[in-house]
């Protein structure tokens, strides 16, 4: 199985989407530090993950709602449920079911997988004031004031899919659920596999929501934000990820993708002997339709066709 979608995406993101820690009255927003100063904010990996399972939810596909295990330790007593068959984000996202103090946990490796969502470059952190009033009905008392933290980047989210969605090894699945499902050997291993049409719904539905997008960032300050997305590029490879991601880029003194960087990429020489030899395809994603000078190696596609392209690949 070394089929393997990449999805880079550029997006800008506002306010305080991500919230960190309060220090104070101070609501802070999550950020890091690069090696020459730099402060990036960032939405988290798990804060995105947690925004899809939601928009899943609202699909009517059912999630984890997690089960607590008594004899685990206590740092891990809550644990993910581990039905993948059931849940969906137990098979895209992967979990780990803990046992008893000594036994080992049954896990299963993510099929997919996201980065931070991190700004590109230095990001002002400015600070909101608030106050809390005394609600009516309430006894009078005075506010309380608080600040929170917001900024506003473009930043960018990459993410991997790979093609174990819906199949599982051995160890990764209870007993039970191996009878209900059809079974495959690849490369020595006994294959678990659930039905193709149920894998495929799959995969398309996380591509729809992820692709749109169609989530929305989680609002610790009473905040709506959902990402707005500029542009984004689907690689498509039959032999594994390729460095692609640092590809996508923006400009901003021209307030544009960044073409040379595409250019960049398809004169990698890697790059350009598997797209000679149809090893990859490389999609790109215009949602303003601002990119006029595409190279003729990367296909400009809709949403539609990208989602379509990734279900009927991966």
């Amino acid at each position: 199985m070394d089929r393997v979608v990449q999805i880079s995406i550029l997006g800008k993101i506002s306010g305080n989407v991500n919230a960190d820690e309060v220090i104070g009255t101070r609501i802070t927003l999550k950020k890091m530090y690069s090696s020459s100063g730099e402060v990036l904010p960032f939405v988290s990996a798990r804060a995105i993950k947690f925004a899809i399972r939601q928009a899943l939810k609202e699909r009517r596909f059912e999630i984890d709602p997690l089960i607590e295990n008594p004899q685990a330790e206590e740092t891990l007593r809550l644990s993910d449920t581990g039905d993948p068959l059931k849940f969906i984000d137990n098979d895209l996202f992967g979990y780990m079911v803990t046992k008893g103090k000594g036994e080992i946990a049954r896990r299963r490796q993510a099929p997919i997988a996201l980065s931070y969502f991190k700004a590109l470059k230095d990001t002002p952190i400015k600070a909101e004031f608030a106050a809390r009033f005394p609600r009516e009905g309430k006894k009078e008392g005075n506010p309380v004031p608080f600040e929170v933290e917001i900024a506003e980047f473009i930043g960018r989210l990459n993410c991997i899919i790979y093609e174990n969605v819906g199949r599982f090894e051995e160890g990764e699945i209870e007993d039970e659920a191996k009878k209900i499902l059809k079974v495959e050997e690849v490369k020595g291993k006994r294959i678990y596999k659930i039905d193709d049409s149920e894998r495929s719904r799959r995969i398309k539905a996380f591509s729809e929501i992820l692709l749109t997008p169609s989530y929305v960032l989680p609002r610790r300050t009473n905040s709506l934000n959902i990402p707005e997305y500029i542009a984004a590029i689907v690689v498509l490879s039959k032999k594994g990820a390729l460095p692609v991601f640092q590809y996508l880029d923006y400009d901003f003194e021209s307030q544009r993708v960044d073409i040379e960087k595409l250019r960049k990429l398809i004169e990698r020489e890697e790059i350009k002997n598997k797209i000679e030899s149809k090893e990859i395809e490389i999609l790109l994603i215009d949602y303003f339709d601002n990119i006029k000078e595409v190279p003729k190696e990367i296909a400009k596609v809709s949403v539609s066709a990208a989602i379509e392209k990734i279900t009927s690949f991966i």
